[in-house]
């Protein structure tokens, strides 16, 4: 039994409140039991305690610093992937729902406007931006002339990446609802809950996207202006 377990969930909670996505991650419905401790928690549920406790412990107030630019375009593309399936099935649902828990009509609304564009611009990425990447990946690999013409007529970095390009306040809105997602040490656990993992999603949008401006397009220029010199050297030939 580690130390967790015989601490309140509130008490669990208010020491790093990202917890609350292992709550989420296990189907809890944590706000039901912020009195109860961990181990009766887990009884409740069914849950190992062991499993839960190290889940609890291992999760960080703050994202780890990683250097992006030192991945391979298709790792990179995968690991950008990998961020959309985990906004669609994690953060964006536990956010919504915390809203529902707290009636919160108006910020639904508008996290329902903001869902929604972000949803599109995902669905941008991932089927025009991510398999025009990685074509020309692919292509100066294993060339083939008429494959990288048909390409290249198709799409280019500089257009994607105008296409791409956010409002850098996308979150704007949602912001100035909630007078910078701050929160005082006497709101509800699940109110402060909701708030931080605004403000996170908040910081992780702004990383990702400044992965993909600074990292990722940076890179498939390089891919674009290598498949270029090589038709160039190929024409010359003929």
């Amino acid at each position: 039994m580690g130390k967790l377990a015989k601490r309140s969930v509130k008490n669990i909670l208010r020491e790093n409140l990202s917890r609350a996505t292992v709550f989420e991650f296990f189907q809890v419905d944590y706000p039901r039991f912020l009195d109860q401790t961990l181990e009766q928690l887990a009884e409740t549920y069914g849950i190992h305690l062991e499993v839960i406790e190290e889940a609890l412990v291992s999760v960080q107030s703050s994202l780890p610093d990683f250097r992006y630019d030192f991945l391979e375009l298709p790792v990179l593309i995968a690991y950008l992937k990998h961020t959309h399936h985990e906004y669609a099935r994690a953060k964006m649902p536990h956010i919504r729902r915390n809203m529902e828990r707290l009636g919160k009509e108006e910020l639904l609304e508008i996290f329902a406007r903001f869902s929604r564009d972000l949803h599109k611009h995902m669905l941008l990425e991932e089927q025009v931006i991510f398999p025009f990447i990685l074509n020309l990946v692919s292509l100066n690999e294993d060339f083939d002339r008429q494959a990288a013409l048909v390409l290249l007529e198709s799409h280019s970095t500089e257009v994607l990446c105008a296409s791409h390009t956010q409002d850098d306040d996308e979150m704007k809105e949602l912001r100035e609802c909630t007078e910078g997602f701050l929160f005082e040490e006497e709101d509800p656990i699940l109110y402060q809950v909701l708030m931080t993992d605004l403000a996170r999603l908040e910081h992780d949008i702004h990383r990702h996207a400044h992965i993909e401006d600074t990292i990722l397009f940076k890179k498939a220029r390089r891919e674009e202006n290598l498949l270029k010199e090589r038709l160039w050297i190929e024409g010359r030939k003929n």
